[in-house]
């Protein structure tokens, strides 16, 4: 009976030390993961205050670091999730707005439901002149779980670039890829079909469709609560 207490009080011990050890772990590490996904989302917002167009920064006032990015926060929610659509892509909180030169750029994260989870995106639209809106440019942050060679594709800038410039009369019908929109877009009508809201992925991402689609569904989900809001 000894013994059996004895080992009891030694797994136990163990079971208490490994735990403590866990958890001094994550303590160390959680705060150097969460500045690192800060650092990317940063570095991506940045990116994304580009014009599409001609590469040169958007507004004057690029923001460095979190106090300088929180001074631009448009709208925000506690629970971290600002809209979700029926496909259940969603806007994250927060979301920013700039505004230079009777322009507003609204920066958003978003993500639609990938092959093997979350496709996470930075979007940006322009509204100028109090009129229509174009979304500018995207750029993937996340998408980890998505096939090698096929969907992870998308983080490669030929893909990112398709996705770009797209009219708000594209963005009023709904963004969709061109199998899905079951087109044969010809390659000097890329951007004449984006006025049609059809994205044009299938010779950059040959075989995956299921990626492209997440991000846009998740482009729908951003205009969907920018209609909401009254901003379209």
């Amino acid at each position: 009976m000894r013994e059996y207490i004895k080992t009891g009080l030694i797994l136990t011990a163990f079971m208490v030390a490994a735990g403590l050890l866990v958890s001094i772990v994550y303590n160390f590490v959680n705060p150097m993961i969460v500045q690192s996904e800060f650092n990317n989302t940063l570095s991506a917002i940045e990116e994304v205050l580009k014009d599409a167009n001609t590469g040169e920064y958007l507004v004057s006032n690029i923001p460095t670091n979190e106090e300088q990015l929180e001074k631009n926060i448009w709208k925000e929610d506690q629970d971290g999730v600002l809209y979700v659509s029926p496909k259940n892509a969603k806007v994250f909180s927060p979301i920013y707005k700039f505004t230079e030169n009777n322009t507003e750029i609204y920066v958003m994260t978003v993500s639609g439901v990938g092959y093997g989870g979350d496709v996470v995106s930075v979007i940006s639209f322009i509204k100028k002149d109090d009129v229509q809106i174009t979304l500018n440019k995207i750029e993937v942050i996340n998408y980890s779980q998505e096939t090698p060679g096929l969907g992870a594709k998308i983080s490669e800038e030929p893909v990112k670039k398709r996705f770009s410039l797209i009219p708000e009369s594209g963005l009023n019908v709904g963004v969709k890829v061109d199998k899905d929109a079951g087109v044969t877009v010809p390659t000097n009508s890329i951007n004449s079909y984006k006025e049609q809201g059809v994205v044009k992925t299938s010779d950059v991402m040959t075989g995956a469709t299921i990626t492209p689609r997440a991000v846009a569904d998740s482009i729908n989900a951003a205009v969907e609560f920018l209609k909401e809001e009254g901003v379209m």
